[in-house]
């Protein structure tokens, strides 16, 4: 559901519609960072959690998986809700979710009480991440629309940062002041503001429906995106990506640390710098496809290909590697492996459009989604299984050939499409 210029103009706050799309990037970028700063934050705060809690490190391995696994089931009802309800409404209440989730888990005294909490966090996380996406397409045309996504997208970095010098600097002071419960209820306040301050200034591109009597009709138009061949591949491509990105942070410091006997801060800064490059180059990629190549598919081919070279590299250095190169590696990972996921979701949100935009992408987005659930586990078995790292990085060099395989082969099958067209 895209925005006509003019069409409900006078409901816009202050600004008129061309000025506002950069309101709403504005918008979708700081939601991303208050939800990633908590979700970080879990992990930051873990030797607190488990030593309150009582975990081990499978269970405290099991509470962020779960956060995952709701982000993972919400896609496709998600991508529906937005459609029926519009981005206004369902966001909003995923941050008054998230604010409840929040308080919630700083009440958390089990196990199964915390992990339960933060499986709704993660269903609250994911029907942000769609509702996002989904604001920017809906408010911009093809030129701008991946540089807007790209802004967006950094907002994640920003709170993957903030969650992090928060870890390092601010936490272990409030600790010896406070209690972490006391920081989760002062989380909790900041996604309460942030869903007011949303609900004031957000609104939707375009007048939404309530009548459930079509809905069979939506959902077989989301449905028909799946006998699409470009709008598949583009969602394998998506699994074997968001597979081996998700791999990669996981497992870089890991790495540097046990099998290159790097410290555990200089690894750290590496795996920090990367997603600091990252976060610039998906507003570069995003400006790139909007005005340099004119496409996404071209665009994102490039980043991948030199991606797989990244994750082959990556496999061939030696403790005997000096620092300063590892910097300058760290730099290529950020551009390549930390860039492309903008471009990707504007992809399908584009192959996707009509009148189950949202539903189209919350499809792609559950099926792509598995790739961060089964990634990480292989690559880790590849490594116990093999005693080394390499093999491992090999499998997500091939990951990333895959993927440029596919969505190469998506362009022909455009190309040809677009042949008995004419």
């Amino acid at each position: 559901m895209t925005f006509e210029p003019g069409h409900n103009s006078a409901s816009l706050p202050f600004f008129e519609p061309k000025r506002y799309r950069w309101l709403v990037v504005f918008l979708m970028w700081l939601g991303q960072l208050v939800y990633y700063f908590i979700y970080s934050s879990v992990a930051v705060l873990g030797p607190v959690l488990k030593g309150e809690l009582g975990l081990n490190n499978t269970e405290f391995g099991i509470l962020c998986g779960a956060i995952g696994v709701g982000t993972t089931v919400v896609q496709i009802p998600g991508g529906l809700w937005c459609d029926r309800l519009g981005i206004r409404i369902v966001l909003t209440l995923a941050f008054i979710l998230i604010t409840i989730c929040s308080f919630t888990f700083s009440l958390s005294g089990t196990f199964a009480f915390a992990g339960f909490i933060l499986l709704f966090l993660g269903i609250a996380v994911g029907c942000s991440q769609i509702a996002a996406a989904k604001a920017i397409i809906d408010w911009f045309p093809f030129s701008g629309r991946a540089t807007a996504m790209g802004i967006k997208q950094t907002g994640g970095n920003a709170g993957g940062v903030a969650g992090g010098v928060a870890g390092s600097l601010a936490l272990p002071f409030l600790l010896g002041l406070y209690d972490w419960r006391l920081l989760f209820k002062s989380m909790s306040a900041l996604a309460l503001m942030f869903a007011l301050f949303f609900c004031f200034f957000y609104r939707d591109a375009g007048k939404m429906s309530n009548d459930l009597s079509d809905r069979p009709l939506w959902l077989r138009e989301a449905l028909l995106s799946l006998k699409q061949t470009q709008f598949l591949l583009v969602t394998m491509a998506g699994v074997f990506l968001i597979g081996a990105q998700f791999s990669f942070s996981s497992y870089l410091v890991l790495y540097l640390n046990q099998s290159l006997h790097y410290s555990l801060e200089i690894s750290g800064i590496i795996l920090a710098l990367s997603f600091a490059v990252g976060a610039i180059a998906r507003v570069g990629w995003g400006l790139s496809s909007d005005y340099i190549f004119k496409s996404r598919k071209t665009t994102l081919v490039f980043i991948v290909a030199f991606g797989a070279g990244a994750f082959f590299a990556l496999g061939l250095l030696t403790p005997s590697t000096p620092v300063w190169l590892l910097y300058l590696f760290s730099i290529y990972l950020g551009i390549t492996v930390m860039g492309w996921i903008g471009i990707w979701m504007i992809l399908v949100g584009e192959l996707s459009q009509g009148k189950a935009t949202g539903l189209g992408m919350g499809l792609s987005f559950f099926f792509a989604n598995l790739g961060m659930l089964l990634g990480p586990p292989f690559f880790g078995f590849l490594t116990d299984f093999f005693h080394s790292f390499f093999l491992s990085w090999v499998f997500l060099a091939l990951c990333m050939t895959i993927a440029s395989f596919l969505l190469l082969y998506s362009e022909r099958t455009s190309a040809r499409m677009f042949l008995v067209k004419g």
